[in-house]
């Protein structure tokens, strides 16, 4: 069995006192993973908008504060990223494409419009998952991405879900070895069982948006993470973990960011 944390969407800012909707995302994040460290995992997924405006100062706060975290980090950008600012940064680590572990590979595919809160992978990204799904010598397939590729129920995400939803879901769905499809993106818990397959998503470890909205409304709830296990059988178990911040402040009457 392989145990993973899943961080996603931290919206880092280009300087410490950096706020979002009233909340310290900087310290937010410090205080989910100092949450974390009571767990036991063996590598970490960080599924996106890992800054808020790609600035070089939140990529290295982000890179030096998981540096510590005692297993590998593996990230993906998020429509908030820009991968030729990423790799400016010193401390920067590469974006890896496929992790093997155990009896399981691990996907990391690129979502990103630039600048566009909406999805798409592209025929080019698209090749490259059927590329790596035939490479695999594993039983057992994770697909990860930014962007959902399934509607949530919150109208104004669902517009921002992959544009080339069906010619995905027509890939990994006509795959037997893949078992589940995780994102970031939507700030929230989700999850569904589609054709014998777990699609989810996990909450920010920033502000929340609340679920079910037909237009852009926060939530309440505390920042998260989720703990992953990927059995030798090919059976996904997890676990979402909020996070109580005492400071949190977030503008739940914000009208978007």
């Amino acid at each position: 069995m392989a145990r993973i944390l899943q961080v996603t969407d931290p919206h880092l800012g280009v300087n410490d006192q950096y706020r979002l909707a009233g909340v310290n995302t900087l310290h937010t994040f410090k205080m989910v993973l100092d949450a974390v460290a009571k767990e036991d995992y063996e590598i970490v997924l960080a599924t996106g908008d890992i800054a808020s405006e790609a600035s070089t100062r939140a990529y290295a706060n982000f890179f030096d504060m998981v540096s510590n975290m005692g297993a590998p980090v593996y990230w993906l950008p998020g429509n908030h990223d820009l991968l030729g600012s990423i790799s400016k940064v010193p401390n920067a680590t590469e974006f890896i494409r496929a992790i093997d572990i155990e009896n399981w590979r691990i996907l990391m595919l690129d979502s990103v419009i630039e600048h566009n809160p909406n999805g798409r992978l592209g025929s080019a990204e698209l090749e490259i998952l059927k590329q790596l799904l035939q490479e695999n010598t594993q039983e057992h397939v994770l697909v990860c991405l930014h962007h959902q590729p399934v509607d949530v129920g919150s109208a104004w995400l669902d517009n921002q879900k992959i544009e080339d939803a069906d010619e995905f879901l027509e890939i990994v769905e006509n795959e037997p070895n893949v078992r589940g499809v995780l994102w970031g993106h939507v700030h929230q818990e989700f999850s569904t069982m589609r054709n014998g397959r777990l699609f989810f998503s996990t909450p920010s470890t920033c502000i929340q948006f609340k679920a079910n909205s037909d237009d852009f409304a926060l939530d309440d709830l505390f920042p998260g993470y989720r703990m992953i296990e990927l059995k030798p059988d090919g059976r996904i178990e997890s676990e979402v973990t909020r996070v109580p911040i005492e400071d949190y402040g977030v503008d739940v009457d914000c009208a978007g960011y």
